[in-house]
């Protein structure tokens, strides 16, 4: 079944990234799992700022050191779910050896990268 074929791949996958990242892996995914708790809702617009900024700082930090001790490269893009509130909410990133990933593989630059995934969302 389809269902049986995706878990099959699934824990061949996990059991590949635990061989790749022999070392590492524990902490990689103590990471991913930290940045699930900043999902937080029914905050003002000052406190969502806020949040929004924090989580910046701490993911580019993560994502920074991940990069440098173990070659991990990353392109991400954050924006608030808030159509109305949130609009200043929205940030891209990437480490060094992905810098130029938004322009040559979306062709666009930061902002318009953004704008996509603010229409996306």
């Amino acid at each position: 079944s389809k269902q049986s074929t995706a878990v099959t791949v699934r824990k061949k996958c996990y059991e590949l990234f635990k061989k790749e990242y022999r070392d590492t892996w524990h902490e990689i995914l103590v990471k991913f799992e930290e940045s699930t708790q900043y999902t937080e809702t029914g905050k003002t617009v000052a406190q969502r700022q806020q949040l929004f900024n924090k989580s910046v700082k701490r993911f580019t930090q993560s994502l920074a050191a991940l990069s440098k001790a173990h070659g991990i490269e990353t392109a991400f893009v954050m924006a608030g779910s808030i159509v109305n509130q949130d609009a200043s909410l929205g940030y891209a990133y990437t480490t060094p050896g992905a810098e130029d990933f938004f322009v040559e593989r979306c062709h666009a630059d930061t902002d318009v990268i953004i704008g996509h995934f603010k229409a996306h969302i």
